[in-house]
């Protein structure tokens, strides 16, 4: 075997989805083709049990909040946090996730196009339930407004690397002193394994948020399951979740 054919092996790693595409720089397209194949394992099919577990830490106890919740797929979350009267706003690049949202609950809806930040605009019409379908890094404050919470399951972790910061700029610009931002990471070695997603230490969090909030580790579970080890070929998988808080 010649040098260059097996460097290009070494350097081919599997990814989430069970092949040895690159994922490290996936765009709204590239989600789009993994959701028309059906590859959504990432979906939890319940309330998330980290943000059920600290749902009182994350809205402080109160009601008729404003909750942000990005890169949202067709997550269960989105309907639980708006029954119990908080208004909600999402944003995927997923049509089909964002639609999957309304429809398994037959939420009637509304559909426009957002110009400003080149998204559709899926609105219930029934309750406080909004998502933009679109490229998260278009989107802006002018738009979104603030917000008294985020939820961030996994979504930090998701986008490459290299955008960490642009994200959590568009972040910090919806914050106010008062918001709460629950931030649910991962620590994996992605030596071998491709992502998403993409390993997240506490200091990797601070990079990008350190200089403007104060940073919290408030919990952590092992998340390791049989898709990590026989898909991934991982052999641990930590899950750890932060509050965030302007200083």
């Amino acid at each position: 075997m010649s040098k260059g054919n097996k460097d290009t092996i070494e350097k081919k790693r599997i990814n989430q989805f069970g092949d040895y595409e690159d994922t490290s720089e996936m765009s709204c397209s590239d989600w789009n083709e993994r959701w028309k194949k059906e590859q959504t394992q990432f979906h939890v099919p319940k309330v998330h049990p980290m943000l059920e577990k600290h749902i009182d830490r994350l809205t402080d106890g109160k009601t008729n909040l404003r909750i942000f919740v990005p890169l949202c797929g067709k997550s269960i979350d989105l309907k639980w946090l708006a029954d119990q009267g908080h208004e909600v706003v999402g944003c995927d690049c997923s049509e089909t996730g964002c639609k999957e949202v309304f429809e398994r609950d037959n939420i009637p809806y509304t559909n426009e196009y957002r110009h400003n930040v080149k998204s559709k605009l899926l609105k219930a019409t029934d309750r406080k339930l909004s998502l933009y379908v679109g490229d998260f890094f278009n989107l802006q404050r002018k738009e979104l407004g603030e917000f008294d919470c985020i939820w961030d399951r996994g979504s930090f972790v998701a986008i490459p690397v290299t955008k960490r910061q642009e994200y959590a700029d568009i972040i910090l610009s919806i914050m106010t002193n008062e918001t709460r931002y629950l931030l649910d990471c991962f620590k994996v070695d992605n030596t071998y394994f491709g992502g998403p997603p993409f390993n997240c230490t506490e200091t990797h969090v601070k990079e990008c948020f350190d200089t403007q909030c104060r940073v919290e580790k408030i919990d952590d579970r092992d998340a390791l399951t049989k898709w990590q080890t026989e898909v991934w070929k991982v052999d641990t998988f930590l899950e750890e979740l932060y509050m965030i808080r302007l200083k």
